[in-house]
């Protein structure tokens, strides 16, 4: 989870779905509040931790993913909007027919009254003010029950009205819920497409890399079992031709006296020794080539083992890239599964809840 952010300079609650004022750092001053220090959404959570987890909400599934949840809720907000009007024009209404009744009862009350007491004081008019007043009250309760009517008629259009209401925003919401279970079933099947290719083409590649590593590494001490060959080769030659050049000075130092006879085989002997060292020269040199070529194919298998090494770290990461599919396949399971549950909560609240919740788990 991110750390929280900078205290909001404009003096409201950084939760988008709050924005209420915050109050003051107090009288030993200190950094101000960012969000709301007292106030409890439903589950518990404060304004801070449904702001982080709107913000995780919103990495989660990207700016897609965003944008078809403020659609969704934009949806039943308008429509809850919708209803509220109507519904207020009703109310207010009932409420005016309501004190307007009030207000000719107790008009009818003040003129029976009034009559009563002329008649008590004029008695010998009794008999027309108790008539008179009859028909006052008469004309009152006719008054009060045409009202009553009336007030009971508005009150069922009102009634009717609400469920009409109702009854739209229930479709509006069963309608966001329909396309929101569609979008996420339609993510997470992209994913896991994404996800089976990622792992075909990895193993693919690692078992490529796998095969060249090891016809690199026989073609390599095959090369280096022929060169140590070669260079045994060589040095027994070049033993053998220092033997017959030491052999042919014995044979030319044996005796003094067979100098003239024999220096025709010395001589030869001569020759002889001379190719030897030139063969010596040439085995000398071919040991050094093979030894050169020997140092290139270690180097090439180290560089083998390196790529081996490579392609061993590739994949490890496309297990890496797996194991965060993985893990978005469940959020995107969880938040789905809060969309189709019914409660009376706020859904935009409900979902913030239900990432936080699995966040915290995490």
């Amino acid at each position: 989870m991110g750390e929280a952010p900078e205290a909001d300079i404009s003096g409201l609650c950084g939760f988008s779905r709050c924005r209420a004022p915050l109050p003051g750092p107090g009288p030993k001053g200190g950094r101000p509040f960012a969000y709301c220090p007292d106030r409890t959404w439903p589950g518990g959570k404060t304004c801070k931790q449904l702001a982080a987890a709107q913000e995780a909400l919103a990495e989660a599934l990207g700016d897609a993913g965003t944008a078809e949840l403020f659609t969704v809720t934009t949806t039943f907000t308008a429509a809850a909007e919708r209803v509220a009007t109507p519904i207020a024009d009703l109310l207010a209404a009932a409420e005016a027919l309501r004190g307007s009744l009030a207000q000719e009862v107790e008009a009818a009350t003040t003129r029976a009254e009034h009559a009563e007491a002329q008649a008590a004081t004029e008695r010998g008019l009794r008999g027309e003010a108790e008539s008179a007043a009859q028909e006052t009250r008469e004309s009152a309760e006719a008054s009060v029950r045409e009202a009553k009517a009336t007030a009971d008629a508005a009150v069922r259009e009102a009634q009717s009205e609400i469920h009409l209401a109702k009854a739209a925003a229930e479709a509006d919401v069963q309608l966001a819920r329909s396309d929101a279970a569609s979008e996420i079933q339609r993510v997470r099947e992209t994913a896991d497409t994404e996800v089976e290719s990622a792992r075909s083409t990895a193993a693919a590649e690692v078992a490529r890399a796998r095969d060249e590593a090891e016809g690199q590494v026989l073609e390599a001490r095959d090369a280096v079992t022929a060169a140590e060959a070669e260079t045994e080769r060589l040095r027994l030659e070049r033993d053998r031709a220092r033997a017959e050049a030491r052999a042919a000075r014995e044979a030319a130092t044996r005796s003094d006296l067979a100098k003239a006879r024999a220096e025709g085989t010395a001589a030869t002997e001569h020759d002889r020794a001379e190719a030897a060292a030139s063969a010596l020269a040439t085995a000398t040199a071919e040991r050094d080539t093979a030894r050169a070529t020997e140092a290139h194919l270690r180097t090439e298998l180290a560089e083998a083992r390196t790529t081996l090494a490579e392609y061993t770290a590739n994949l490890r990461k496309a297990a890496a890239v797996t194991d965060r599919a993985d893990e978005n396949d469940r959020r995107l399971t969880a938040l789905r599964e809060a969309l189709l549950h019914d409660t009376e909560d706020d859904l935009r609240t409900r979902l913030l809840a239900v990432l936080l919740a699995k966040t915290s788990a995490g």
